[in-house]
């Protein structure tokens, strides 16, 4: 198991200043997804990040891939095409994908077709495209679902995992977040396991999104799936924290590591 965080929750004013605190915590990893470091080029990042420990993880994709402007999806395309690329270019464990926020933004055509359906067949030709490049560039796109109160159209991680399925290319991957799953899953180690194929990427945070261990989440149960999954990748903090920011990333490590040596 290894550590990561969202860049924006690390205290400093550059990626280095972060890095270096998050190399001192003993984390492993860090979410790239501001625009002070996705507006620097790949040779300048392999720069920041060369000789330490901590790694980039995900870099943050495109949000207008079910957008009923052709030419806001062809952006966005393009946008994840940047960002796989990116991803290629400095080793990062996958780009992040959110397919869409709140509710559905093309037109209802029932009988015909619901907004929902056409959303879904709409995002999985895009996934079957992106699928290619991919392949191509060795790299992985990971789809989060998100809970009900945040979009409807990917909300479990079996409707993750159907998407994977239907596109069938190993560059499509989901996430498990666990202040997601402890909305949407009635059993969450449950859900792990029925997925564990497709889970590339893990979020961590507590049940009323802080950092873990300030709510009521038992993250022991999710944890021994994982391990039982063969799962060895990063556990990765999103969530509001309580306390100084550096002494509340250290909260969350500690309990973290505590969590997943008991599971």
């Amino acid at each position: 198991m290894r550590l990561a965080v969202r860049e924006g929750m690390v205290p400093g004013s550059t990626l280095e200043e972060k890095l270096d605190l998050l190399e001192r915590l003993g984390y492993d990893g860090i979410e790239l997804h501001t625009p002070e470091s996705l507006g620097r080029d790949a040779e300048d990042l392999r720069r920041a990040f060369a000789g330490r420990r901590v790694r980039p993880t995900t870099i943050d994709g495109a949000r207008t891939l079910l957008s009923p402007d052709p030419s806001e999806r062809r952006t966005g395309m393009d946008l994840l095409r940047q960002r796989l690329e990116l991803c290629r270019q400095i080793a990062a464990t996958a780009v992040l994908l959110v397919p869409i926020f709140g509710r559905p933004l093309i037109p209802d055509l029932s009988p015909w077709r619901t907004a929902v359906e056409l959303e879904r067949e709409l995002l999985l030709t895009e996934l079957k495209e992106l699928a290619q490049d991919c392949e191509r560039l060795g790299v992985t796109l990971v789809i989060e679902p998100l809970n009900r109160y945040e979009t409807h159209l990917v909300n479990t991680l079996d409707q993750g995992a159907d998407l994977c399925r239907r596109v069938n290319r190993e560059g499509i991957r989901i996430m498990a977040d666990f202040f997601h799953m402890s909305i949407e899953e009635a059993d969450i180690a449950a859900s792990i396991r029925q997925a564990a194929p497709f889970i590339r990427y893990v979020h961590v945070a507590d049940s009323n999104r802080l950092q873990p261990g300030r709510g009521h989440t038992d993250f022991r149960p999710g944890f021994r799936a994982l391990k039982e999954a063969g799962y060895d990748g990063y556990l990765g903090v999103e969530c509001r924290l309580v306390g100084t920011p550096t002494e509340a990333l250290q909260e969350a490590a500690d309990f973290l590591r505590k969590a997943w040596a008991e599971a």
